[in-house]
C-alpha cells in the first residue's frame, strides 16, 4: 500500500522539495506561509465562482457541512467546479502534507469562508477534537488560501505558534479561548498566499472590523485511516468523477467504480 501511495503522490506532483525554512517552521511553529501561490487570473476566476455559488445556493449554502451566522460558507467545493482541482491537488500543498503526515493521507474537505462585517470571530480551537493517546501523531493538516488580502482589520485567522506540540486542547487549558492570546500571530497576507499548518495547532478566525472582502478557502487533509470531515464518496457527482484521474480519486478516498449525485 505504501508503494501504491507513493506512485499516486508522485503522479500528483507531490515531490516538490520544501525549503529548509519551510521545514523548520512546520516542525517548530506548526505552520508556514507561502506567497504568490495563486496568480491574478486564477484569483479572479475563483472570486467570480465563489460569488456565483453564493448567489445560486442562497439559504442552502454549506448545508453539506455547517452554516455560520456571522460568516458566509460554501461546502463541498470539490463538486462545484474544475478550478478547485488545482487547489486540493496542488503539488506544493501535497508535498507539505507528505512531509507533515509522514504517512498516508487523503482530502478531508474543501470549503470557502468569508467573515462578514463585525462577524467571523472564533474561539481558539484545534481541528482535531479527540484525545491524542498517539501524540504526537498528526491526524490533520489544514490550508488557508487567501482569496482576498487578509489583515488584522478584516478578520484574518490567528494561530498560536508551537501549540501543535501540545496534546491538550485550548479549551482544556485556557480560561477563555475567545480572548486574544499573548502569543497569537495573525495571518495577514496578500491575496494569493497560502498558510499550511498542522491542524492540531490552536487557531481561529478573528472579527472583520472593517467589512472589506475576506474570502478564504480551507483545504483540509486527514490521515488516511481516519474519517473525513466530508464523505467524498457520498457527495461525488458523475460530472466530477468523469474527469478525475486515478491518482485524484485515490487522494479523495473514493472508489473509481461508484459515485452518487
Amino acid at each position: 500500500m505504501e508503494q501504491q501511495s507513493a506512485v499516486y503522490l508522485d503522479a500528483l506532483g507531490a515531490n516538490v522539495a520544501l525549503s529548509p525554512t519551510m521545514k523548520q517552521e512546520l516542525d517548530t511553529l506548526g505552520y508556514t506561509v507561502v506567497h504568490n501561490v495563486v496568480d491574478a487570473e486564477w484569483l479572479a476566476a475563483m472570486r467570480e465562482l465563489i460569488d456565483a455559488i453564493v448567489e445560486r445556493e442562497g439559504d442552502s449554502l454549506a448545508i453539506e457541512h455547517h452554516q455560520e451566522a456571522t460568516a458566509t460558507r460554501i461546502a463541498n467545493l470539490i463538486n462545484k467546479g474544475v478550478i478547485w482541482e488545482k487547489v486540493w491537488s496542488h503539488p506544493l500543498i501535497l508535498s507539505a502534507c507528505r512531509y507533515i503526515f509522514q504517512g498516508d493521507f487523503k482530502v478531508s474537505s474543501l470549503n470557502a469562508r468569508e467573515a462578514l462585517f463585525n462577524g467571523g470571530h472564533q474561539p481558539l480551537h484545534a481541528d482535531w477534537k479527540k484525545p491524542r493517546p498517539d501524540f504526537p501523531k498528526v491526524h490533520l493538516v489544514n490550508t488557508i488560501w487567501a482569496i482576498d488580502d487578509l489583515s488584522a482589520e478584516n478578520g484574518a485567522p490567528r494561530i498560536i505558534p508551537g501549540t501543535h506540540l501540545r496534546p491538550e486542547l485550548p479549551e482544556e487549558v485556557l480560561d477563555d479561548p475567545e480572548l486574544a492570546h499573548p502569543d497569537e500571530v495573525v495571518f495577514a497576507a496578500p491575496a494569493g498566499s497560502v498558510m499550511i499548518y498542522n491542524a492540531h495547532a490552536w487557531h481561529g478566525g478573528t472579527r472583520n472590523r472593517v467589512g472589506s472582502r475576506r474570502r478564504v478557502l480551507h483545504g483540509l487533509y486527514i490521515d488516511r485511516a481516519d474519517t473525513a470531515q466530508q464523505d467524498q464518496q457520498r457527495w461525488l457527482t458523475p460530472e466530477t468523477a468523469s474527469r478525475l484521474t486515478p491518482a485524484q480519486k485515490w487522494l479523495l478516498g473514493v472508489r473509481s467504480e461508484e459515485h452518487t449525485s
